[in-house]
């Protein structure tokens, strides 16, 4: 199809792209008197092939993008529909490049409801993905990651299924499913032509060895990633791989190189204009200053990141700068500041695990109901069979009317063994529900199970591990004096108050009615007898009255650890148990400590 324009908006195009790529720069003083020859050019060029170079352009120049965006919808109806749908897309693209999620998100939909081609739909679904995760719209867009993973192997449009396999890959990884992110990652780096889509392809598969913390491959591949995103100029990905990276050796204590590989790449950073990038890597480079004791240098780092990140989006980056911020003041003696960070931070954790909680819930939530639904459809799909049996069967002479009464009762049998099977994989679902209804930590078998996860860590890591075990005093008169509902409240209260003094890896669950235990791997025995302290104080300090009743609670504490107790759970139950009943007998509201 030849393009249809006027010469003034041929000849904008033109200028747009020589100011652009710079190429022909000495033709510069001429533009005007070749503009003639090149709007031949771009007259001759396809609609489709218009837009894929527009396609390419939203991730290199955005100001370029949106101008070339401007001059190609004058034409919309001279387009077919085909052209007409890969447009809306890239309006699409514009509305939440621009921040405007809400009318992105309508556009979206509306282009879902309406006839498009099938690779298409799969990246009209994967950009919604991305503005419903922005606007924590969970469940809609895992539903969406769902519908694509179904969709995606019918694909061959190539564009289309690296976008997919890339926002799946980064989906799994936000919702810290590694092994499946890394499965869907190497599944990208396999079938990638486009040398953008491998770079973040190995972005996506670092990010998933981090998170299962095999180091050996995570080593063996970042710098080639980062040489390769390098290469072809990708800026941001090349940034985030060296975040990585620098976070890997704070975690693995080597900050002196964690310190000289930062300063090998902080101005190249500074340069990309990215200030969320910048800010997550100042927050690590103010954790490893206070690690080598260069607290004023910290302190410049963690201010200067904290001004770029906003106070209520609560990610990584923000807990770490209000991390790094509460070691700094701690170790300058000043305990005010340092307890006003330590409570941010506790803030921030909290509200960074409820998000997780939400994310994980709704991901669940969406599974399950494209399960069902796909047994509805395979449920129709097998009722049409029956009609058109059913349909064919009437035609027939009475004779096979026996047959037909054998063939319905087979596909009954057949459907009730789908329903049966349905019925029971939702039991299944329930019955290994990991997380306890009333307050929202882990139950006793997935505290269990991660308790044990942990323990072995440290015993292989030969890192210290300490269990905290405590008990409400006098739950059982809260109960009967006031009723289940107070004491209710009074769980959830004591759970939501503890939390606040717990890391992110530290196990919490309730192993009974009114038990709770505690599992803090990599810490010693007196850190977590102090951690018990304050978990005590803070107990005894709830203000009641929120329940509607007057009423006092404490908790009665016992610690283990695994200098006495070893790195058997079994046996640091008992051992805190014991320490617990000591406190008891004491007097009820004490830490007790275990000891041979």
């Amino acid at each position: 199809m030849m393009i249809r324009t006027t010469w003034k908006k041929k000849r904008l195009l033109v200028n747009a792209d020589l100011n652009r790529t710079g190429k022909f720069g000495w033709l510069k003083p001429a533009k005007f008197f070749f503009a003639g020859f090149f709007t031949l050019i771009v007259a001759t060029v396809s609609a489709s092939e218009r837009l894929e170079r527009l396609d390419d352009l939203k991730v290199t120049d955005l100001k370029a993008f949106r101008e070339q965006l401007v001059l190609i919808e004058a034409e919309i109806d001279d387009m077919p529909k085909v052209e007409q749908d890969y447009l809306r897309l890239l309006q699409g693209y514009n509305l939440s490049l621009s921040g405007d999620f809400k009318a992105a998100q309508l556009h979206l939909e509306s282009m879902l409801q309406s006839q498009i081609a099938p690779e298409l739909s799969v990246r009209v679904k994967a950009l919604l993905i991305n503005v419903q995760a922005v606007t924590q719209n969970y469940r809609s867009a895992f539903a969406l990651l769902q519908e694509i993973t179904h969709d995606l192997p019918e694909i061959t449009n190539i564009r289309a299924k690296e976008h997919g396999l890339s926002v799946i890959s980064f989906t799994y990884n936000q919702l810290e499913e590694f092994e499946i992110a890394k499965f869907y990652s190497q599944m990208l780096l396999d079938i990638a032509v486009s040398e953008r889509a491998r770079c973040q392809a190995s972005h996506h598969l670092l990010e998933s060895l981090y998170g299962l913390e095999d180091w050996q491959s995570f080593n063996e591949l970042i710098d080639g990633a980062i040489e390769h995103c390098l290469k072809f100029n990708e800026q941001i990905f090349v940034n985030l791989l060296r975040t990585k990276r620098q976070s890997y050796l704070l975690k693995v204590g080597e900050f002196k190189q964690a310190d000289e590989y930062y300063q090998s790449y902080k101005n190249e950073l500074n340069n990309i204009n990215y200030p969320t990038l910048v800010a997550s890597a100042s927050a690590l480079a103010a954790q490893v200053a206070v690690k080598l004791g260069r607290l004023e240098e910290a302190l410049t780092l963690a201010n200067a990141a904290l001004k770029s990140l906003a106070a209520d989006e609560y990610s990584q980056p923000l807990l770490n700068t209000y991390y790094a911020l509460y070691n700094i003041y701690e170790a300058k003696h000043d305990y005010e500041r340092a307890l006003y960070f330590h409570i941010k931070y506790s803030e921030a954790l909290k509200a960074n695990s409820d998000n997780r909680f939400a994310q994980q819930q709704a991901y669940f939530l969406a599974r399950a109901e494209v399960e069902v639904k796909n047994q509805r459809i395979a449920l129709l799909d097998k009722d049409n069979k029956v009609l058109a049996l059913q349909s064919d069967l009437y035609e027939q002479e009475a004779r096979q009317n026996r047959l037909l009464v054998l063939i319905l009762g087979a596909i009954l049998l057949l459907a009730t063994v789908l329903a049966y099977r349905g019925m029971t994989g939702w039991r299944r679902f329930k019955k290994i529900a990991e997380y306890d209804q009333l307050t929202g930590i882990s139950n006793r078998y997935h505290f269990n199970n991660q308790a044990k996860v942990a323990l072995d860590y440290c015993e292989t890591n030969a890192k210290p591990v300490a269990l905290i075990l405590f008990d409400l005093d006098y739950f059982k008169d809260i109960n009967d004096t006031h009723g289940h509902a107070v004491g209710d409240w009074a769980l959830r209260a004591v759970v939501k108050t503890c939390r606040n003094f717990m890391r992110n890896n530290d196990v919490f669950g309730r192993i009974g009615g009114e038990e709770f235990a505690v599992v803090l791997p990599g810490c010693q025995t007196d850190k977590a007898v102090l951690l018990a302290e304050i978990c005590r104080d803070a107990i005894a300090g709830i203000d009641t009255t929120e329940s509607g009743k007057h009423f006092s609670l404490s908790a009665s504490f016992g610690v283990s650890g695994s200098d006495n107790s070893g790195y058997q759970l079994k046996q640091l139950l008992a051992d805190a148990d014991s320490a617990m009943y000591s406190a008891k007998a004491a007097g009820r509201n004490q830490v007790a400590t275990f000891s041979e």
